[in-house]
């Protein structure tokens, strides 16, 4: 008997079978790796190598080995995989039982046929290789191999409910009539070789209602009728529990539990209604892949996610690019958020003869997505395809290929919409596009129910301001096609501030002043229904480079879910009755000639600052953001945060130094950038702009790259260099001083998928010099290749001043380090 038992969990309710088996330790070796070795399930062989300094990440074949215990061979017995990815074989004793294609949905392999009672053999073959018939095929993310979700041996009686598209056959339809009455509609299918007849029972025990279906011998449709339930909604996740249940001559065969909400929605231009209330959707997409685990996140801490999100103030959450685990889903129906989840058709189609196949795969995983997630009322937007023309617009393929593509895409997205629209009525099919018209021009943005624009203003292109011009006019051009803004976002380093911050920065100040923008932009707007920010968290996109290499670090919060100033924003911005102040957290060291300094206040309610001199000033929130422009002190500065009642809210130091080698002993100056830079020993780098003792000579440009620079954590500083130097003169006072010089060589960036109008750097930095003299002592500069970088070192003894210059021409430097000797 499949019986569901509750896992201790107090945010949602997982349900597992008292016959189902959680196999956790396994015996794997790889192609690359033959050598075995025991892991536990979840697993991913990428974890570390996605993430180091060798391009690329080994795709290819993995296998898992494990022995199983059989006692009754007369039931029926299942491997239940919640996901491996991408291609998944199943041996057992040796013989075939089963394949699964695709990486983000759930599967079963029948394994009863290949089963003998005592000791079996397990052998599972999982292959992450690129292939041009599955999705996706390209995309912004790591496609991490291995079985990276939970694996069970299921076992079931003779009779059972049937499995497809792998999970039980069971369909549930909460709906809502015009007075709010909720009519419960089940149907399912019942695995019954023998077609023995039986009696299906469905009930809701908190409501005290049940039905009983009779002589039933495979498939069952039934409904009840609830008189005025308490409706699901983000702001109150009313939920009851279904039960399901086959008896066979008295005797309880199999049951299925699930928890259920009752709700009516509806997506328009004058925007998103639920149970016939307008709400405003804003949230975020999340990935699934956390630090230091790849995608085989244990579950609890998927869950924490989502908590997070919740306690942030968010009311939607899309499941970029693929359906998750499914315990995502039940604790997104606890905690009231609203889903859209998508299957990984992301950035192009092929136009091959690989289409067909690839076609048939898009087509079985949107069935096998829809069936697995159907009965979860916090499933509302069913997706389906992601950029699809983005690859298109930046291979710029011949004409006729071109053509080939958008009928091969048309197509796909046709026969998607309609399975989607069959297969998952009472939902809202979806598809994300970039700013670019070629959707509407091709007709493909006409497909689904609504349209989800991802548009980054202000980042890869553009002003943040320009985004409601590009809203005005879609809705202008097309106003009965309701939409989302599916993604919005820059990327943000913690280590990186910058008091005038700009596009491409990497600073957490352009991050503050982006957001908030946008939210502005489309809180004016009640044509669009919602926002999701790109991403919740920072997530592993292996061959990005960025202030973080393969990490793409759009998150609100950090890759390990520390938060980042802006989480704390929307937390004021999303729950304004939940009054709340604090500071925005920089650094804690401020090295500049200017003793102002901007203090940024995160707050949804009038607050009064106590500043480092005593006085108290009573301030106001625009946009839940406060602005105040201190005059720190030379040493430590303490800011205090208040209330109107006089409770302190917050505290915030700031300790600031003059760059003056005469009151303190070291300077680090990052050359090239405008931004400080906190580095791996926590020392701060200040831009060469805030240090006026440093005097360069020469008609010199800045080189900057987003390409990774190998052999350090500390790309920032290499990512920065003043190239065409011919000497520089540093005033210090006399004393004995060890210097480091840090020297990088760039190369031309090579153009990525997503940066379609993001300026190319095409400078050559780190002159092929081979010696610098510092105050005449020769020092000798290693040959470096692109994107790599160097130190120099030297301590020498100084009356007047330092000089660096190269005895054979101009040279580049990325930063340079002075401490005091004592």
């Amino acid at each position: 008997m499949h019986r569901l038992i509750p896992l201790l969990f107090l945010i949602t309710t997982l349900t597992l079978s008292a016959q189902e088996k959680e196999l956790k330790t396994w015996t794997f070796y790889s192609e690359k790796d033959t050598v075995k070795q025991i892991v536990t399930i979840p697993h991913t062989w990428n974890a570390n190598d996605a993430f180091d300094d060798e391009p690329g990440y080994w795709r290819g074949k993995g296998f898992y080995t494990k022995e199983i215990f059989i006692e009754d061979v007369s039931k029926k017995y299942f491997l239940h995989f919640n996901g491996a990815n991408q291609v998944t074989k199943v041996w057992v004793n040796g013989r075939f039982a089963g394949e699964h294609i695709g990486g983000y949905t759930a599967f079963d392999i029948d394994i009863t046929a290949f089963l003998v009672k005592g000791k079996n053999a397990l052998k599972v073959g999982v292959d992450n290789s690129h292939n041009e018939t599955i999705p996706p095929l390209d995309a912004d993310f790591t496609f991490y191999g291995g079985i990276y979700r939970q694996v069970f041996l299921v076992e079931e009686n003779s009779i059972h409910f049937d499995k497809k598209y792998g999970t039980d056959a069971i369909k549930i339809d909460a709906e809502l009539d015009e007075n709010f009455n909720g009519q419960l509609k089940v149907s399912g299918a019942i695995f019954n070789d023998e077609s023995q007849k039986c009696v299906v029972k469905i009930s809701i025990p908190e409501l005290n209602k049940s039905i009983s279906i009779k002589k039933i011998t495979n498939d069952f449709l039934n409904e009840i009728i609830v008189d005025s339930p308490k409706l699901w909604s983000p702001n109150n996740p009313q939920l009851y529990e279904v039960n399901i249940e086959i008896f066979r001559k008295n005797k309880l065969i199999d049951s299925y539990k699930h928890k259920i909400g009752f709700r009516k929605i509806e997506a328009a231009t004058n925007g998103f209604k639920l149970n016939g209330k307008p709400v405003k959707l804003v949230g975020v997409n999340r990935h699934q892949d956390l630090e230091g685990y790849g995608n085989a996140v244990p579950v609890k801490k998927q869950i924490q996610d989502l908590v997070m999100i919740k306690e942030m103030g968010a009311n939607f959450l899309r499941l970029a690019h693929y359906p998750q685990d499914k315990e995502i889903y039940k604790a997104a129906d606890s905690l009231g958020l609203i889903l859209w989840s998508e299957i990984p058709v992301v950035n192009k189609v092929p136009f091959t003869a690989d289409y067909e196949d690839y076609k048939i795969n898009s087509l079985r995983m949107q069935q096998e997505h829809i069936a697995q997630n159907y009965n979860h009322p916090s499933l509302v937007f069913v997706g389906y395809m992601n950029e699809i023309f983005l690859r298109m617009v930046f291979d710029k393929p011949e004409e006729q290929t071109k053509q080939k593509i958008i009928k091969n895409t048309l197509e796909l997205a046709k026969e998607l919409e309609n399975l989607t629209r069959k297969e998952a009525p009472n939902h809202i099919s979806v598809m994300a596009l970039h700013g670019n018209q070629m959707y509407n021009e091709t007709g493909i943005a006409d497909v689904p129910m609504v349209i989800g624009w991802n548009l980054y203003y202000g980042w890869y292109g553009g002003r943040i301001n320009e985004l409601g011009g590009f809203l005005d006019d879609e809705f202008t051009k097309y106003p009965q096609r309701p939409l989302i803004i599916s993604e919005y976002g820059v990327g943000a380093d913690v280590r990186i501030h910058n008091d005038n911050p700009k596009r491409f920065d990497f600073s957490e100040e352009y991050q503050f002043e982006y957001h908030p923008g946008y939210y502005k932009q489309v809180d004016e707007r009640d044509f669009v229904i919602g926002m999701a920010a790109w991403n919740f968290a920072d997530f592993g996109s292996e061959f990005r480079g960025d202030a973080m290499p393969h990490i793409n670090q759009k998150g609100l919060v950090n890759f390990d879910r520390t938060p980042k100033n802006i989480f704390h924003w929307y937390k004021a911005a999303l729950k304004p009755n939940k009054k709340m102040g604090q500071f925005f957290k920089g650094l804690q060291k401020y090295i500049a000639d200017d003793n102002e300094k901007e203090v940024k206040i995160i707050t949804n309610q009038k607050v009064i600052l106590k500043d480092n001199y005593g006085y108290r000033t009573e301030l106001k929130p625009f946009n839940n953001l406060v602005s105040y422009y201190a005059n720190l002190i030379e040493g430590k500065n303490v800011f205090e945060l208040y209330d109107e009642t006089g409770k302190i809210l917050d505290s915030l130091q700031i300790h600031y130094y003059k760059p003056d080698l005469r009151k303190i002993d070291e300077l680090a100056v990052n050359f090239g950038t405008e931004s400080y830079f906190k580095d791996s020993y926590d020392r701060i780098w200040v831009p060469l702009k805030e240090v006026s003792i440093i005097n360069i000579k020469g008609e010199v440009k800045n080189s900057n790259t987003s390409t990774n620079i190998k052999e350090t954590v500390d790309d920032p500083l290499y990512q920065s260099s003043v190239s065409d130097i011919e000497e520089i003169y540093i005033d210090v006072p006399k004393g004995s001083y060890e210097i480091t010089i840090k020297l990088s060589k760039h190369g031309k960036n090579s153009a990525l998928v997503y940066e379609l109008s993001k300026e190319q750097n095409s400078i050559e930095s780190g002159e092929t010099i081979n010696t610098l003299l510092i105050n005449e002592n020769p020092i000798n500069i290693p040959h470096l290749e692109p994107f790599s970088k160097t130190d120099l070192k030297l301590t020498i003894d100084v009356d007047l001043g330092i000089l660096i210059r190269s005895p054979k021409g101009k040279f580049s430097v990325s930063g340079i380090l002075l401490k005091k000797k004592k």
